[in-house]
Protein backbone atom coordinates (compact mmCIF):
# COMPACT_ATOMS: atom_id res chain seq x y z
CA UNK A 1 0.00 0.00 0.00
CA UNK A 2 3.04 2.50 0.90
CA UNK A 3 4.32 1.47 -2.50
CA UNK A 4 1.16 2.07 -4.23
CA UNK A 5 0.97 5.27 -2.38
CA UNK A 6 4.35 6.82 -3.64
CA UNK A 7 3.57 5.97 -7.28
CA UNK A 8 0.96 7.63 -7.23
CA UNK A 9 2.68 10.63 -6.12
CA UNK A 10 5.25 10.83 -8.64
CA UNK A 11 2.88 10.50 -10.92
CA UNK A 12 0.75 13.74 -9.89
CA UNK A 13 4.05 15.19 -9.77
CA UNK A 14 5.09 14.14 -13.59
CA UNK A 15 2.10 15.29 -15.02
CA UNK A 16 2.24 18.42 -13.04
CA UNK A 17 5.56 19.05 -14.67
CA UNK A 18 4.02 17.89 -18.08
CA UNK A 19 1.19 20.62 -17.53
CA UNK A 20 4.22 23.39 -16.80
CA UNK A 21 5.88 22.19 -19.63
CA UNK A 22 3.13 22.53 -22.09
CA UNK A 23 2.67 26.21 -20.49
CA UNK A 24 5.84 27.28 -20.54
CA UNK A 25 6.22 26.79 -24.77
CA UNK A 26 3.32 28.93 -25.28
CA UNK A 27 4.72 31.72 -22.43
CA UNK A 28 8.03 32.93 -24.33
CA UNK A 29 11.48 32.21 -23.14
CA UNK A 30 13.59 34.95 -21.46
CA UNK A 31 17.13 34.73 -20.85
CA UNK A 32 18.44 34.16 -17.51
CA UNK A 33 22.07 33.66 -15.66
CA UNK A 34 22.57 31.34 -12.69
CA UNK A 35 24.40 28.57 -11.29
CA UNK A 36 23.62 24.88 -11.98
CA UNK A 37 23.74 21.99 -9.47
CA UNK A 38 22.28 19.40 -7.66
CA UNK A 39 19.04 20.63 -5.43
CA UNK A 40 20.37 18.26 -2.68
CA UNK A 41 23.96 18.18 -2.72
CA UNK A 42 24.47 22.22 -3.25
CA UNK A 43 21.04 24.24 -2.42
CA UNK A 44 19.67 21.46 -0.13
CA UNK A 45 19.77 24.85 2.80
CA UNK A 46 17.53 26.66 -0.28
CA UNK A 47 15.42 23.49 -1.71
CA UNK A 48 14.72 21.55 1.57
CA UNK A 49 15.51 18.68 -1.24
CA UNK A 50 15.77 14.91 -0.29
CA UNK A 51 16.75 13.55 -3.41
CA UNK A 52 19.12 14.85 -6.22
CA UNK A 53 16.88 16.71 -8.97
CA UNK A 54 18.67 19.53 -11.41
CA UNK A 55 18.32 22.92 -9.84
CA UNK A 56 19.89 26.52 -10.54
CA UNK A 57 20.32 29.65 -8.33
CA UNK A 58 19.13 32.71 -9.99
CA UNK A 59 19.67 35.73 -8.11
CA UNK A 60 18.63 34.94 -4.60
CA UNK A 61 15.90 32.28 -5.45
CA UNK A 62 16.92 28.31 -6.23
CA UNK A 63 14.78 26.62 -9.23
CA UNK A 64 14.05 23.29 -10.48
CA UNK A 65 15.52 22.61 -13.81
CA UNK A 66 13.55 21.20 -16.54
CA UNK A 67 13.94 20.90 -19.84
CA UNK A 68 10.95 21.86 -22.12
CA UNK A 69 9.60 19.71 -25.04
CA UNK A 70 11.61 22.25 -27.60
CA UNK A 71 15.13 21.05 -25.51
CA UNK A 72 17.36 19.48 -27.70
CA UNK A 73 19.20 16.39 -26.87
CA UNK A 74 22.46 18.39 -25.52
CA UNK A 75 19.94 20.83 -23.28
CA UNK A 76 18.75 17.62 -22.22
CA UNK A 77 21.72 15.84 -21.51
CA UNK A 78 23.13 18.54 -19.48
CA UNK A 79 20.04 19.67 -17.37
CA UNK A 80 20.40 15.77 -16.37
CA UNK A 81 24.20 16.25 -15.25
CA UNK A 82 23.76 18.65 -12.47
CA UNK A 83 21.58 15.87 -10.37
CA UNK A 84 24.05 15.02 -8.09
CA UNK A 85 26.75 16.90 -9.06
CA UNK A 86 29.35 17.48 -7.42
CA UNK A 87 30.02 21.60 -7.95
CA UNK A 88 27.92 23.96 -9.69
CA UNK A 89 28.66 25.87 -12.90
CA UNK A 90 27.85 29.00 -14.02
CA UNK A 91 24.99 28.68 -16.97
CA UNK A 92 22.83 30.90 -19.07
CA UNK A 93 19.17 29.33 -19.67
CA UNK A 94 16.64 30.22 -21.87
CA UNK A 95 13.50 29.95 -20.76
CA UNK A 96 10.30 30.15 -18.87
CA UNK A 97 9.77 30.48 -14.83
CA UNK A 98 6.79 29.06 -13.40
CA UNK A 99 6.70 29.19 -9.82
CA UNK A 100 9.98 27.45 -8.70
CA UNK A 101 10.33 25.78 -12.00
CA UNK A 102 12.45 26.90 -14.56
CA UNK A 103 11.09 24.96 -18.43
CA UNK A 104 14.03 25.58 -20.40
CA UNK A 105 14.48 25.54 -23.93
CA UNK A 106 18.45 26.13 -23.97
CA UNK A 107 20.99 25.62 -21.37
CA UNK A 108 24.79 26.43 -22.39
CA UNK A 109 27.54 26.64 -19.89
CA UNK A 110 28.56 30.15 -19.32
CA UNK A 111 31.64 31.43 -20.80
CA UNK A 112 34.46 32.06 -18.55
CA UNK A 113 37.31 34.59 -18.91
CA UNK A 114 40.89 33.77 -17.53
CA UNK A 115 42.23 36.38 -16.12
CA UNK A 116 45.25 38.66 -18.17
Amino acid sequence: MKKMAGLTAFAVVMFALAAVSARAEDAGAKEMKGSAGCAMCQFAKDTKAEMCAPAVKVGDTVYTLKASEKADEATQKLIKSFAGAKKCVDVTIKGVVKEKIIVADAVALADVKKPE
